[in-house]
């Protein structure tokens, strides 16, 4: 059924156009730019990639970066192509945090929500409940490692 005449909300994309869009947006994932960084007296030219963050590169398509993900919903075919824009942004990001290019925090920050980075193991219950153990419970079990281990 097609939309009704002056519907501003129906869907524009055509799969040649997502793919233009996916090969645009991995295209500016491979420009470079140059800095000049400045450490105490001391200035040095720094290479580092233009664009590390998914928003960025968005806006610089005058899209918003969501729509990267209904696309690949809508066109299974274009996963590869998400992966290898994903892929390039994380390397970029990385690339530009170690050089100093951006800010290591931001780095962080990126590499954390983006990226799914962490800095520590996972040492929480997993969303799982926790039952808290009865003073007596909590007695046996010091009594079975104790006994285990050779302790009085």
């Amino acid at each position: 059924m097609a939309a009704p005449y002056g519907n501003k909300n129906a869907e524009k994309w055509s799969i040649k156009r997502a793919i233009n869009l996916f090969n645009d947006a991995i295209e500016l994932t491979n420009e470079t730019t140059t800095q000049t960084l400045i450490k105490g007296v001391e200035k040095r030219e720094v290479e580092g990639y233009e664009f590390d963050f998914i928003g960025e590169v968005a806006r610089e398509l005058g899209t918003f970066h969501e729509i990267f993900r209904h696309l690949i919903k809508r066109f299974p075919s274009l996963s590869r192509k998400y992966n290898v824009l994903i892929n390039n942004l994380e390397q970029n990001c990385y690339s530009n945090t170690k050089k100093g290019f951006i800010r290591e925090a931001t780095g962080i920050v990126n590499l954390k929500s983006n990226h799914k980075w962490t800095d520590r193991q996972d040492l929480t219950s997993g969303d799982k409940e926790l039952k808290s153990l009865t003073e007596e419970k909590r007695e046996e079990r010091i009594r079975e490692l104790k006994d285990k281990l050779g302790i009085k």
